[in-house]
């Protein structure tokens, strides 16, 4: 089996970006009279209105406020991998050239790819976007993807933008901006070893 070049987002794709803002958020804000528990499986947007609901009401500018979670200490501190992520992502570096390919603010920029050299230690390439929106969208202007490449990502738009010859929507939950798209689709990380590891075996 032909070695693969595999871009692979990190936020939402291999760590569990929204259980960990929504940790930070009930914590913060249990003690507010309108405080309902964040619950990370029924985030579905980055803006965290449905279910981080008090800095929507508290904040002038909610997107600012997340982004300013996404950078702090405490998010990385919280970060977790999805069940599997790790185990797989050793696997396929073994059989494959794996880059994290990412979108990040100037306030997490650094911190996230400290965070990936201290817990993905295996993985020796990233490639930062910085977006200094808060949107997350943005990694077709990385020329890099070349066309014969893989690219696994949680947001369509990403996939849609880039030139990699195989795109593959990973959709762990269903959120808003994850409903048009109309090619593969991955929802866990065991899916992911089945496509790339055991195909690379036979």
């Amino acid at each position: 089996m032909q070695k693969k070049v595999l871009y692979i987002d990190f936020d939402s794709t291999i760590a569990n970006a929204e259980k960990s803002i929504c940790k930070i958020y009930n914590e913060k804000y249990k003690d507010h009279e309108e405080f309902t528990e964040a619950k990370w499986r029924e985030v579905k947007d980055w803006t965290f209105k449905y279910t981080c609901t008090l800095i929507t009401k508290l904040y002038e500018n909610p997107s600012e406020k997340i982004a300013e979670l996404f950078g702090s200490d405490e998010f990385f501190n919280n970060l977790t991998l999805y069940m599997d992520a790790e185990r797989v992502l050793k696997k396929l570096n073994e059989v494959h050239d794996v880059i994290i390919c990412t979108s990040a603010t100037p306030a997490n920029a650094s911190r996230k790819v400290l965070w990936i050299e201290e817990n993905i230690p295996y993985i020796s390439e990233v490639i930062v976007v910085i977006n200094t929106g808060s949107n997350g969208v943005g990694k077709g202007r990385i020329h890099m993807i070349e066309n014969n490449s893989v690219f696994i990502d949680d947001h369509p738009e990403n996939l849609i933008s880039t030139k990699a010859k195989e795109k593959y929507l990973f959709k762990y939950k269903d959120t808003l901006f994850n409903q048009n798209w109309d090619g593969k689709v991955v929802s866990s990380w065991l899916e992911i070893e089945k496509i790339f590891c055991e195909e690379s075996e036979s």
